[in-house]
């Protein structure tokens, strides 16, 4: 998994490329402190992602957790059909 980050007057964009699965996790770690500091809104893009598994879901829910414990609006866009299923689990 590789990630960009660009910071808006919105908020924070996170574009995630690639898998996201459990070998992710401690690069994950990255976003997640990203997260914690973020001042605004929070977007993951998941448009490049090509994979994901449970591991995946769950560290999708931990940002979700993390930016409202932040007090920070979180959203995941761009999300392809196939990873559909896994992203609807979070809500």
């Amino acid at each position: 998994m590789d990630f960009k980050v660009d910071t808006t007057d919105n908020g924070l964009k996170i574009e995630l490329d690639g898998d996201l699965t459990f070998e992710n996790h401690r690069d994950f770690k990255e976003i997640i402190g990203l997260i914690k500091e973020a001042q605004k809104d929070v977007e993951i893009s998941l448009k490049g992602l090509s994979r994901m598994d449970s591991a995946g879901a769950g560290m999708l829910k931990l940002a979700q957790d993390r930016a409202k414990q932040a007090g920070t609006d979180f959203n995941l866009t761009d999300i392809p059909e196939e990873l559909r299923v896994f992203v609807s689990l979070l809500k």
